[in-house]
């Protein structure tokens, strides 16, 4: 065999492999969401998981720049009224903590708030940019996504349909 029909064997077998890993991972790419280092406002490092304590998680990824998020707090506010059982948490992305406690005390931001700092949960959504809103099960996985702006009416459903 020449060389180059055994280098075009073997790309194919590693491509071929990198497909067949790529479906049996379905998801992967927001794997372990719940479980990626974040800071709570008193500086404490936490998660989302723990955040959440075992319950259902509606979180929104914002930023004080972000004029969609601006509109969506009162939405979690809402959801947080109407499901007591559902963890309501406001995952900023990047900020300093003074612009983030300023838009929370001008916002009344009444979600739970944490940091990530380097933007490592947007990655592992694999979303652009911010906002974006997710509910993970209790056991932490992805059961629904939204990348952009959401309305109350989105999110009550998507809250329904994940339970």
């Amino acid at each position: 065999m020449s060389r180059v029909p055994r280098i075009r064997v073997r790309f194919g077998m590693l491509l071929l492999s990198g497909v067949v890993g790529a479906v049996a991972c379905g998801g992967a790419e927001d794997a372990g969401v719940a479980s990626i280092p974040v800071i709570d406002l008193d500086g404490r490092e936490t998660t989302v998981a723990e955040e959440a304590d075992g319950r259902m998680a509606l979180v929104s990824l914002w930023a004080v720049w972000c004029q969609p998020c601006k509109k969506e707090i009162p939405v979690l506010d809402e959801i947080a009224v109407e499901h007591p059982d559902v963890a309501v948490i406001a995952l900023n992305i990047g900020d300093e903590e003074s612009a983030i406690r300023d838009f929370v005390d001008e916002f009344s931001v009444k979600a739970t708030v944490v940091i990530d700092r380097d933007g490592d949960v947007l990655s592992a959504l694999g979303a652009p940019t911010v906002p974006v809103t997710v509910i993970l099960g209790s056991d932490g996985e992805v059961r629904w996504k939204h990348i952009g702006a959401v309305d109350a009416d989105i999110v009550r459903a998507a809250v329904t349909d994940a339970r």
